[in-house]
């Protein structure tokens, strides 16, 4: 086939707009909060907060600082005109106050856009299946040799022009192009676990090895998995009781195993286990982790995340299991 030769097509000016060296970053960041199909993505100055929810119980949060891409755009004064006309359309008490202006707010479907950044070499490496609803793509070729043996870096550009327009892909990899838009979607209320409404009142910071291996032995037919910590030894300790009887993994305060360690307030609490699990993507790509919990007990892990550019952070917040003598009135406040 004869190469197609010309430039890609000039994007319009958009509300937002950024470019990626390579998209690999990004899309290892989406997979770690990829177990919901959808997810919100909030654009502000300092960058993307994808956030995906689970039974009002769990919030997911991969950020994708500023400094990961190339080049970074963002029109606040735009921003700020269609978040105030979209006020404007709500009545007083569907208002959204309290956040701020210069933020820009649309659901995407996740997988389609993991799929469209994956578009040359596949969520995992193969090539990818159809395209899925909620995405639609076009592929405009500007090609030189085999397009079939493509395994350069694959750069992308993002934009996204305000309310009611596709989220846009343009990606480029050795002089193969390819256009993809993704179907937007208006926010809904989102959960708010309140987990800064509270004192911290235990942080430590784990290398993520050491908390790999306790994820590894933790009993997958257990309903719940609990963690302890405390001033005193065992400083910090997560166990479950399955089928097979309890596994218990402790760990001392020591700089071995620890890069910090604060606990005002020895506590236990219980998480879904299932729940738990969902991050063990992230805690595999991180190198360490950083683990909190309120006075309410509601429990946070911060995943550190190296990149080329930086250290990007990936968080999970999980709310306890409502212990029997709890009413529901204390259940109910706690998110």
């Amino acid at each position: 086939m004869a190469a197609v030769r010309g430039t890609a097509p000039e994007p319009e000016p958009a509300l937002f707009r950024a470019k990626l060296a390579n998209v690999r970053p990004m899309v290892n960041m989406l997979k770690t909060i990829s177990f919901r199909p959808r997810a919100r993505c909030v654009i502000n100055p300092d960058g993307l907060v994808f956030t995906v929810e689970e039974s009002q119980c769990l919030v997911a949060q991969a950020y994708l600082r500023a400094e990961l891409f190339t080049t970074f755009s963002y029109d606040v004064q735009l921003a700020e005109y269609y978040r105030n006309q979209e006020q404007a359309g709500f009545e007083a008490e569907d208002s959204q106050d309290g956040e701020p202006s210069d933020v820009t707010q649309v659901v995407l479907p996740l997988d389609n856009l993991i799929e469209c950044l994956t578009l040359f070499y596949g969520p995992s490496g193969t090539s990818s299946s159809g395209a899925q609803s909620g995405a639609h793509s076009t592929a405009t070729l500007h090609t030189s040799g085999n397009p079939g043996d493509l395994r350069g870096a694959t750069t992308a550009v993002i934009a996204f022009n305000g309310p009611g327009t596709d989220f846009e892909l343009m990606l480029e990899e050795r002089g193969t192009i390819s256009l993809c838009r993704l179907s937007t979607f208006v926010p809904e209320p989102s959960v708010d676990l309140k987990f800064s409404h509270y004192p911290t009142t235990q942080q430590l910071i784990i290398k993520s090895e050491w908390l790999r291996d306790a994820f590894n032995e933790l009993d997958p037919t257990s309903e719940s998995v609990s963690i302890y910590i405390a001033s005193s030894e065992p400083h910090f300790r997560i166990s479950t009781i399955g089928e097979s009887g309890s596994t218990d993994m402790t760990y001392s305060n020591t700089e071995r195993i620890l890069d910090s360690f604060f606990c005002n307030e020895d506590q236990e609490n219980q998480y879904k286990l299932s729940l738990i699990l969902k991050c063990k993507q992230a805690l595999a790509m991180s190198d360490k982790t950083k683990i909190r919990i309120n006075q309410r007990g509601f429990l946070s892990f911060q995943f550190m995340i190296p990149t080329a550019a930086d250290v990007s952070f990936v968080n999970f917040v999980f709310a306890p299991l409502v212990s029997a003598d709890e009413s529901i009135a204390d259940a109910t406040a706690r998110v």
